[in-house]
């Protein structure tokens, strides 16, 4: 196998959330070299493309950055929104949770091709535990040639999962590997991105990276009918939300993925994850008992929010300790009145 090259011109951005410093992802196009596609082969049209993975988006999984199309420091998604970071050249679906990398869920060819490039051999470790990912950005993946010089590229897979090998035809929805966190990556998710001649092109516009946004595209770009459905804009949902008796972190390595609450004199708290929040959102926050009554309620407004905000309230226990059983948390958040997302978690005290 040739050697993977480093692809120059790469950053990590950083960014402050809810007062906690974190890492966004790296551009994951900075592995694999893509190769030159000018052979003499037929000139095919756009590829159409199926959704990257088998989740289920807005539920087991969903869509946190876009492409960026501004050519400064600002960003700029396809709809003029800011649900990218600078330079971000792909789209990350995400799972919620450790838990959900665990379970294994599927990256699969988003239109047929031939296997160019794959690396698997990388840990699925948070960024943030990692001293050094130098030119190993993009983790574990495939990069796939589709003709005419466009290919695709599947990164931060989970190590030991990459199922194809250079050389290998692949259909639309045929198995690549699982969702990972290898690479620069915080948080277990694929980082998909599309080129044609070695530029960037947006799914969502089927244009270049950097060409001007518009606040009313549809999203349909080289997207078949039931991705652009799948894939529509939502430029705010919850990621995941958890009860601890522990204080949560921002990271998600720190969360409790429902693991038990088992001292009952420990305090508990509710957290949420949520993309998109703005400014002056209204958060509210619900923690009920075994008996289904409130012991603890609070409304919370959104500071800065961002691409990522992250926010939790906590009670003390009573003197009496906390009773053993089922507890619940709900949180929901608003904007200008109105609800625009919500969610609940569960978890035992025993």
């Amino acid at each position: 196998m040739r050697k993977l090259r480093h692809r120059c011109g790469e950053r990590t951005i950083f960014g402050l959330v809810h007062g906690l410093a974190f890492f966004t992802i790296s551009f994951a196009g900075s592995w694999l070299a893509w190769a030159d596609s000018s052979s003499s082969r037929p000139q095919n049209p756009k590829p159409v493309l199926t959704i990257p993975v088998k989740c289920e988006i807005g539920r087991s999984c969903l869509v946190q950055k876009l492409v960026d199309h501004d050519l400064g420091q600002a960003r700029r998604d396809y709809r003029c929104g800011t649900l990218t970071t600078d330079g971000h050249d792909g789209i990350d679906i995400r799972l919620r949770t450790l838990a959900d990398m665990e379970q294994g869920y599927q990256v699969i060819a988003a239109a047929s091709g031939t296997v160019l490039r794959t690396r698997d051999g990388e840990p699925d470790i948070s960024v943030q535990l990692r001293a050094r990912v130098d030119g190993r950005e993009a983790g574990n993946g495939v990069v796939v040639d589709h003709g005419d010089g466009w290919q695709s590229q599947y990164s931060h897979m989970k190590r030991g999962s990459i199922l194809v090998k250079p050389g290998q035809q692949v259909a639309p929805g045929k198995p690549l590997g699982l969702i990972g966190m290898s690479g620069n990556a915080e948080f277990p998710h694929l980082h998909f991105s599309v080129r044609h001649q070695g530029i960037t092109i947006d799914p969502f516009t089927a244009s270049r990276q950097g060409s001007a946004c518009d606040a009313a595209a549809d999203g349909s770009g080289l997207w078949n009918v039931e991705a652009k459905r799948a894939l529509r804009y939502n430029p705010t949902a919850i990621i995941s939300v958890g009860l601890s008796s522990i204080k949560p972190e921002k990271s998600v390595i720190s969360q409790s993925n429902g693991r038990a609450m088992s001292n009952p004199r420990e305090p508990i708290f509710l957290w949420a994850d949520v993309m998109g929040a703005q400014p002056g959102d209204m958060q509210s926050f619900t923690i009920r008992g075994p008996d289904n009554k409130a012991i603890h309620s609070q409304q919370l407004i959104v500071q800065k929010g961002g691409l990522s905000w992250f926010a939790f309230i906590g009670k003390r226990a009573p003197a009496s300790d906390w009773p053993l059983g089922r507890y619940t948390g709900s949180y929901s958040i608003s904007r200008k009145g109105v609800m625009i997302a919500e969610a609940t978690a569960h978890n035992l005290m025993k």
